[in-house]
C-alpha cells in the first residue's frame, strides 16, 4: 500500500474520489481483515514526536499500510507526549453492529506501553475509545459513547499516555507499526475544487490588474 504524507487541508482538496479496489479478506498477525490490504491507514495527517525518540523509530509513514514490522525497522514510535494521526482514504472505520472487534492498533515490543486511542469524521470532533496498553490492540468501538452505527470514521488518533513511562531511548513509548479496520467501510469522498473554480481565478486576476493600471491612470 503506498505510503503518503499530508495534512488535512491537502486531503479535502484532492480533487479525487476514491473507490475502494476489489478487496479479499486477508490475516495479519493472527488477526482476519475481510477487506484484506485495503484496510489499513494510508495517509499521515500528523505527527508529534514526543520525548525519547530517535532514528530510525521517527519515521510516520512506518505506521502506514499493512504490518511490516522486521524487528528494528517498520514502526514509529510515539515518545513521551508524542501524538500521531492517521486517516484512512481507501476504506474507512465503521461500526460493525455487534461485540467484535472493529479497530486493531499494531503496537510492537514486549514492553506494555499505554497509549490513548480517539477517532473522528472531521479532524474536529473527537470520540474516545479509551486506551490500549500493548497487545492486544483490539477495540470494539461499538461499546463507546459517540459511536454511531453507520456512520464513516476515516481519522484515528493516538496519543502518548503521559502517566505511563516504560521505554527509553530511541524508542520511547508504544511502538506503531499499522492501524487497521476490521469492521472496513467504504471510503469517505473528497472535497474537490470544482473546475470552474481554476478557470474562473486567471479571469478574477486578470480583472483585479485591470482595475488596478485604471486606477494608477486616473491619478
Amino acid at each position: 500500500m503506498k505510503k503518503t504524507m499530508t495534512t488535512f487541508g491537502l486531503a479535502l482538496f484532492s480533487g479525487a474520489m476514491l473507490v475502494t479496489s476489489a478487496a479479499s479478506a486477508a490475516t495479519y498477525g493472527g488477526v482476519e481483515f475481510p477487506d484484506g490490504a485495503v484496510s489499513f491507514a494510508d495517509t499521515v495527517v500528523s505527527y508529534t514526536q514526543g520525548t525519547k525518540v530517535g532514528y530510525p523509530y521517527d519515521d510516520p509513514t512506518d505506521a502506514l499500510g499493512t504490518p511490516d514490522y522486521s524487528g528494528s525497522t517498520g514502526s514509529v514510535s510515539l515518545g513521551g507526549g508524542g501524538e500521531l494521526i492517521l486517516q484512512f482514504t481507501d476504506n474507512s472505520l465503521t461500526a460493525s453492529g455487534d461485540n467484535t472487534n472493529d479497530l486493531w492498533v499494531f503496537e510492537i515490543g514486549g514492553a506494555v506501553e499505554t497509549f490513548f486511542v480517539d477517532i473522528s469524521t472531521n479532524l474536529t470532533d473527537w470520540i474516545s475509545l479509551g486506551s490500549l496498553s500493548g497487545q492486544p490492540g483490539g477495540i470494539d468501538i461499538d461499546s463507546f459513547s459517540g459511536v454511531e452505527f453507520g456512520v464513516l470514521y476515516s481519522f484515528v488518533r493516538l496519543q502518548d499516555d503521559p502517566s505511563s513511562n516504560q521505554t527509553g531511548y530511541p524508542y520511547g513509548e508504544a511502538d506503531i507499526d499499522a492501524v487497521g479496520a476490521i469492521s472496513s467501510g467504504a471510503p469517505v469522498p473528497q472535497v474537490p475544487i470544482p473546475a470552474a473554480a481554476f478557470m474562473f481565478a486567471p479571469a478574477l486576476l486578470g480583472f483585479l490588474g485591470l482595475r488596478r493600471k485604471a486606477k494608477n491612470t486616473v491619478a
